[in-house]
């Protein structure tokens, strides 16, 4: 019998030290160099995760959002004062599996009881306005927020196999006006789980836009009074009675001016440019504006209490976008915002930062229109350039479908491209897989940029 026992009880030590080495999930496993802004850590944890209360994750019949990861479920979308709420949940569908690899000390046999380890990464965003308007991760809750270097199986937190487990996600608050949005963790990263969501819907009215109302003219021959009606102030016998002495009220100033000068960014010298700006919450330009070429000085009025999105282009330069917020700002004040533009030339390689696409797909989305739309202004403003666009993805993964992959993503920019009157005989786009890698080992993080589109100036 004790025998027995002692084979039993060393049987079970055994096998509780292989868990260790089990594959293990994540909840998008995308590492970044921001900042810890808040948020629980979780240690490894096999207690099971009792469901939140029903009330917290009520229905919105209004989102339609649809998800990278087939675990992954809207419950509701909040917006108070200060953040956009995400209500999720997440149920383990991975089911366990025998003999899925040997250990290397006893050669014996390891099976995969199903669990994942998830996280979320605090690069997350949500991401808005086509890709003009980017809101942070403030914390989590019910779910550890880790940071890129930080280890996974240590700071994550331990989903059974078949368990669900309901979290809290908090971020910047939308502008108003911003109703349809993007959630994005990690971005393309295929054997992770990415905790991506697209089209999100969340009721935001914008506030009213009141433009400036003009001065009635004044009539130089006001009218006399030609009945013996008395007028205000005179009794009928022409005499002056009471008068009200009271001033008008101030008027109520709510536009603020906004200047500053446009520079070359590498010799600082002020160069002419053309400024379209709109509201955050609408893809109409409100107006433009030109800085001048001897001083580069630009100015705007714009009204108070409203955020909004820009666009500077110039002839031989990359165009610019940026954010005037004024959400904060009182009537009557001046903002002073510079801009800088990069100058360009045949030869130059540059890349397009913010390019998102569906995760192991080629489709294109919303979100990557601002970007894009970029490169439309630079070549409406040089309607000589020839680009080529250059798709490139990292070493993990079979490489002839990196190499289709990338081709077909490169084909959906210059699609797009071509949609918005640039000619295609103006572009060339070549998808180069994994034969191209900027980093060819490390970490996830450290091969990130292996993930790009880039476009390189061809003519001018």
């Amino acid at each position: 019998m004790n025998k027995l026992f002692l084979f039993l009880l060393f049987a079970i030590t055994i096998q509780s030290c292989r868990l260790g080495r089990y594959p293990q999930g994540s909840g998008g496993y995308d590492d970044s160099n921001y900042p810890n802004t808040g948020g629980t850590q979780y240690p490894r944890n096999d207690t099971p995760i009792p469901p939140a209360e029903p009330n917290n994750y009520p229905t919105n019949p209004q989102s339609r959002s649809r998800s990278a990861d087939r675990g992954l479920t809207v419950g509701n979308i909040r917006l108070t004062d200060q953040y956009t709420i995400l209500y999720l949940s997440f149920r383990n569908d991975r089911r366990p599996r025998r003999n899925v690899g040997t250990d290397r000390n006893t050669g014996r046999p390891i099976d995969d009881d199903g669990h994942q380890n998830i996280a979320f990464h605090d690069n997350a965003q949500l991401i808005a306005a086509n890709g003009a308007r980017n809101f942070r991760i403030i914390r989590t809750e019910g779910i550890p927020k880790i940071r890129g270097n930080q280890n996974l199986d240590q700071y994550g937190m331990r989903v059974e196999s078949g368990q669900t487990v309901n979290f809290v996600v908090y971020f910047e608050r939308l502008d108003k006006g911003l109703e349809n949005f993007d959630l994005f963790e990690c971005n393309d990263y295929d054997h992770l789980i990415c905790w991506n969501i697209y089209d999100l819907y969340v009721r935001n009215p914008a506030d009213v836009v009141n433009q400036p109302v003009p001065n009635p003219p004044t009539n130089p021959n006001p009218p006399t009074n030609t009945d013996n009606t008395p007028q205000k102030g005179r009794t009928k016998s022409g005499k002056v009675g009471e008068v009200d002495n009271t001033p008008p009220p101030a008027p109520v100033v709510t536009n603020v001016m906004v200047s500053g000068i446009v520079r070359d960014v590498k010799t600082n010298r002020p160069i002419t440019a053309t400024i379209d700006y709109k509201l955050s919450s609408s893809k109409e330009i409100i107006d433009s504006v030109q800085s001048f070429a001897s001083t580069g000085i630009y100015r705007m009025t714009l009204q108070k209490g409203q955020v909004y999105t820009y666009t500077a282009s110039a002839k031989g330069y990359l165009a610019a976008n940026d954010v005037v917020d004024l959400s904060k700002t009182s009537g009557g004040q001046k903002v002073t915002k510079d801009i800088y533009l990069t100058p360009i030339a045949v030869g130059d390689k540059i890349t397009l930062k913010n390019i998102y696409f569906e995760v192991s797909k080629s489709d294109l989305l919303p979100a990557s229109y601002a970007e894009l739309n970029k490169l439309v202004t630079m070549m409406q403003d040089n309607p000589l350039m020839e680009i080529r666009l250059e798709g490139h993805t990292d070493v993990v993964g079979d490489p002839e479908a990196n190499l289709e992959l990338s081709q077909d993503r490169v084909d959906a920019c210059q699609t797009y491209l071509a949609k918005q009157g640039i000619a295609s005989a103006r572009i060339k786009a070549v998808g180069y897989g994994d034969t191209r890698p900027i980093v060819k080992k490390g970490t996830d993080e450290e091969r990130k940029v292996n993930r790009r589109v880039e476009f390189v100036v061809l003519k001018l």
